[in-house]
């Protein structure tokens, strides 16, 4: 990584003879002022907050701004046909876009260590205090996860980035850093509290190392996509199998976190009672197809649906090829798959109707969810495949607002709550105008994205005649 082309690129550019010297004397200055106001510690929490404005707001907005300026300023395509690989290429934008809020950083916490009075070595998670060892580590993962975080959501829109000719990165910039922050603060606040335990999965473990290894996780998979989506910049073609790891991951790890609770009801026969332990039990089944179900959308929002993929797509199956149609296969029928799959096993693990709740048939429940969602999908191919698809989410989630939130509330205010099933999944109540609703509303947007296909279509055949 030292010989690395693009960190000796930031280096050059941000590390000027002014910037080096300026930063370490302007730090100084602001903990010399805290400590000559409030003495030692003071000066040593002004020192390790300086580092946390360094990693997360610095380096951060520098990671979600790297590519997307190369971009707007139409140096990005001089990089993608160099000789340079995707792994270069990821660390080298991760570490030398943010190098300059580390060196400010490590000022920072040099500072802290020698005005801090407490145990510097020690990376154990049962200590009562954090020790210094530990806090930096913590900081220094933390950090860098929220800046691959950034980095690769900002990474999702380049086709857009280059169609529209704007500069959107605040709105990742800020993803990168709520996200970074929280996982942070969760790991810091878990390892302050060594007793603490957490259930996943039915087994208890101790919240610190639990948290640790769930910030180790998740950097490995942001690190994982970085790469992942250069290769797809750099003209590397791959099959999608890294996204089918990452569902199972996702569905497997956030639904272990609800919890399945027996009530140990004994001999007591209410049937109430008895409804919301099997609701309970059954918790993590739909907290999983839930996931999936969010990830199946996030597919939809930031891989490319463009024409011209699918018309590859459909190109490569024909002919056979299965290497090369796998490589162009969105992720969407991936997550797709995956929540027919964990809404298939609610269906069959829960198969009797709860007296808790009118009517409630998980059957019915997961059906409409997945009609719901295969209507989203044909209704956000619809705005993609448009000759301009400009606004195209845009567009598309302002649909979704209007048929998920404007109209059931329309409704509900008109009193005719019943009625919701042609807008909402239904739980088992009015079950053929949900279904009927919902097959009407796929066939009308997949009868307008056909048609759309086909205007893309024509418009591809007359201009290869014009050529001729």
């Amino acid at each position: 990584m030292i010989f690395n082309p693009e960190l000796h690129r930031n280096i050059w550019l941000d590390f000027t003879f002014h910037r080096v010297i300026i930063l370490p004397v302007v730090t100084m200055l602001l903990i010399y002022l805290f400590y000559l106001t409030g003495g030692v510690e003071n000066s040593a929490s002004m020192a390790f907050n300086l580092a946390w404005i360094f990693i997360f707001l610095w380096g951060t907005k520098s990671a979600s701004e790297t590519v997307i300026d190369e971009v707007s300023d139409r140096t990005w395509d001089f990089q993608r046909q160099s000789s340079i690989s995707p792994w270069e290429m990821t660390w080298g934008k991760l570490f030398g876009a943010t190098l300059f809020s580390w060196y400010g950083a490590i000022f920072c916490l040099v500072f802290y260590v020698l005005l801090k009075p407490a145990e510097i070595f020690g990376f154990g998670f049962s200590e009562p205090t954090l020790t210094i060892s530990h806090e930096i580590l913590l900081l220094i993962l933390g950090g860098i996860f929220s800046q691959a975080l950034a980095l690769l959501l900002s990474l999702q829109i380049l086709p857009q980035i280059r169609r529209d000719r704007t500069n959107r990165t605040f709105r990742y910039f800020v993803a990168g850093l709520v996200i970074g922050l929280m996982m942070t603060s969760f790991c810091f606040n878990a390892a302050k509290s060594p007793t603490t335990t957490i259930n996943w999965h039915g087994f208890t473990y101790s919240v610190g190392p639990f948290a640790f290894c769930t910030l180790l996780m998740f950097l490995a998979w942001t690190i994982i996509g970085l790469q992942r989506s250069f290769c797809k910049e750099l003209q590397y073609q791959n099959i999608p199998w890294m996204w089918v790891l990452f569902n199972i991951f996702c569905i497997v790890f956030f639904s272990g976190l609800v919890p399945a609770e027996n009530l140990n009801l004994g001999d007591i026969e209410i049937s109430g009672l008895r409804d919301i332990q099997n609701h309970l039990l059954h918790a993590p089944l739909y907290f999983g197809f839930f996931i999936a179900q969010a990830l199946t959308y996030f597919a939809l929002f930031t891989d490319t649906l463009s024409f011209i993929r699918y018309k590859y797509f459909i190109t490569r199956l024909r002919e056979k090829n299965i290497i090369e149609t796998l490589q162009q296969l969105p992720w969407w029928p991936i997550s797709l798959i995956m929540t027919i799959i964990t809404g298939t096993i609610i269906a069959v693990v829960q198969t009797q109707n709860s007296t808790l709740f009118e009517n409630f048939s998980p059957a019915i429940f997961v059906l409409t969810t997945i009609l719901f969602l295969a209507r989203d999908i044909a209704l956000i191919h619809f705005f993609t495949f448009a000759k301009n698809p400009r606004n195209a989410t845009g567009s598309a989630v302002l649909y979704l607002f209007i048929l998920y939130i404007l109209l059931p509330l329309l409704l509900k205010a008109l009193h005719l709550g019943s009625l919701s099933p042609l807008l909402l999944p239904s739980w088992g109540q009015n079950t053929p105008l949900a279904i009927f609703s919902t097959v009407i509303q796929i066939a009308f947007f997949t009868k307008l994205c056909l048609v759309r296909w086909k205007q893309n279509l024509d418009l591809i055949t007359s201009s290869e005649i014009e050529k001729t």
